[in-house]
């Protein structure tokens, strides 16, 4: 198959015609004219370039033009001469020509160069930047990424204008390669990072990247973690701050989510309104966000437990309400427990598929008939409502939403070890599921750094310091950058004089 292009136009255009099936394919458009002397061929996919600015910067000038090219040179000369385009380039490779093409470039073919001039002249139809849907803030902006990659970085430069800002664009996919962008700060992010990033990217062997979260999982070191190992965000303030911190962000094109890694156990509690408010402000929610944790993954294994196992340790005024409660429920309490934990769940998916208001109305709804219905019929205690209630809306206290999931799952496990052993396997599945996290890594750095190991780190973790005390990089950037932060932290203070 040929591979770079001939210095004949007839044989360019059939090997065009063959890899690009454009006898049944309607959407490539080959537009022949003669110019500069010679026949000449401008090859676009309808739709993803601009037909105005190709003939007032393509076609014109060269129709036009009193110039007669021939030769190797004739594409570059057309480029420096000829052409009113910003950005073009040439090369004599058919497959890069092929995948600019289908990405929106034109090309421009001269008969006797053996050369293809790929000029971008993109425009097509894309989604104009809205507010964020899943991750809101009271205080704060109000931007977010859509599905465009160009976009996606142009909000970025404008957010971070500093020259150490760098974006490499790369293909990621075998068949069908998509391109995606990986942004770090240099001299910042550390370069085993950056080269860590690179060669995980280019391992990825998969035909076509369809969207951030398959990515996520192709690169992500443990594919049978329990937590998450990158935090995914489509807010480009969020994206800014983990470059800040020397972390690297993934952009990929079609998704409208950036992907920051490395990350610990600390920065999936972390939201966008920590930064904006004052620091006991950001210090309590995040407290509250890890009480809703511990009650999602705790509170329904704990409540079975004890109950079944050990009501010697519940106050007896509290117990006898419980054994009161359940005297009309046919069924013991550690099924009742799975079973409510079941409906809510399904509950919560259904609301989530539903478009629209509808879909928080009909939960709502359905929660307070079917909670309602199944204390009068007898099949639940009103108590056990409470508690996966709690449990449930601990659960939406997290404003990462896979760490919610995986805390849900993990409520799932907990109940299943209390149910069957008691607190002594309650307690037991806990050590296990602790072990294991500790054990994870996110792009080779520990899950739990630097609380364990630990790490001098900037005072912004789960307890958040004044703002002007916020003078050290993450634990994640580069040594030498932590060490002249550090430097500047102990001379400058910017509520004192000088």
């Amino acid at each position: 198959m040929q591979t770079i292009f001939s210095r004949n136009l007839e044989k360019n255009l059939k090997t065009l015609q063959e890899r690009l099936h454009l006898d049944v394919n309607d959407d490539v458009v080959v537009r022949r004219f003669s110019a500069l002397g010679q026949e000449c061929a401008l090859v676009y996919v309808e739709g993803l370039s601009d037909g105005e600015q190709m003939a007032q910067h393509i076609l014109r000038p060269m129709m036009n033009s009193p110039l007669s090219l021939t030769g190797r040179s004739a594409a570059e000369q057309a480029l420096q001469n000829v052409l009113t385009v910003p950005e073009a380039e040439s090369g004599p490779e058919i497959s890069r020509a092929l995948d600019d093409l289908l990405r929106g470039l034109c090309l421009l073919l001269i008969d006797g160069c053996d050369q293809a001039l790929r000029i971008d002249l993109r425009s097509y139809s894309r989604r104009a930047l809205s507010t964020p849907q899943n991750e809101t803030v009271v205080v704060g902006p109000n931007d977010a990424f859509n599905e465009t990659l160009r976009d996606n970085l142009t909000i970025l430069h404008r957010r971070l204008p500093s020259p150490d800002f760098v974006c490499s664009i790369r293909k990621v996919g075998t068949e069908t390669p998509g391109q995606v962008a990986l942004c770090y700060l240099d001299g910042v992010c550390p370069a085993e990072t950056v080269e860590e990033l690179q060669r995980r990217l280019d391992g990825v062997g998969l035909d076509y990247v369809l969207s951030a979260g398959t990515l996520e999982q192709l690169i992500e070191d443990d594919p049978y973690a329990p937590l998450p190992q990158m935090v995914g965000t489509e807010r480009p303030d969020r994206v800014v701050s983990f470059l800040m911190e020397g972390q690297a962000v993934l952009l990929l094109d079609g998704s409208p989510r950036a992907l920051a890694l490395p990350v610990s156990l600390w920065h999936l509690f972390h939201a966008p309104d920590d930064s904006y408010m004052r620091w006991q402000y950001g210090t309590f929610m995040r407290l509250l966000r890890l009480l809703g944790a511990l009650v999602t993954l705790l509170l329904p294994a704990v409540f079975v437990s004890l109950v079944v196992y050990h009501p010697i340790t519940i106050p007896m005024t509290l117990l006898t309400s419980i054994m009161q409660s359940r005297t009309n429920v046919p069924i013991n309490l550690f099924e009742e427990t799975l079973l409510m934990v079941a409906v809510f769940a399904l509950i919560n998916e259904s609301a989530i598929r539903i478009p629209g208001m509808m879909g928080s109305s009909l939960g709502l709804v359905s929660t307070l008939i079917l909670g309602t219905a199944a204390v009068d019929a007898g099949l639940v205690s009103p108590l056990l409502i409470i508690v996966v209630a709690l449990s449930g809306l601990g659960s939406y206290a997290m404003p990462n939403y896979p760490l919610s999931f995986a805390f849900r799952m993990g409520q799932v496990v907990l109940l299943l070890a209390a149910g069957i052993t008691g607190i002594s396997g309650l307690c037991y599945a806990v050590v296990m599921l602790l072990c294991w996290v500790a054990a994870m890594e996110s792009l080779g750095q520990p899950f739990l750094a630097p609380g364990s190991p630990r790490r001098t780190h900037n005072p912004d973790l789960l307890f958040r310091a004044p703002t002007f005390r916020q003078r050290l990089r993450a634990y994640l950037s580069n040594p030498e950058e932590m060490k002249r932060a550090y430097g500047r932290m102990r001379r400058f203070d910017g509520r004192k004089k000088e």
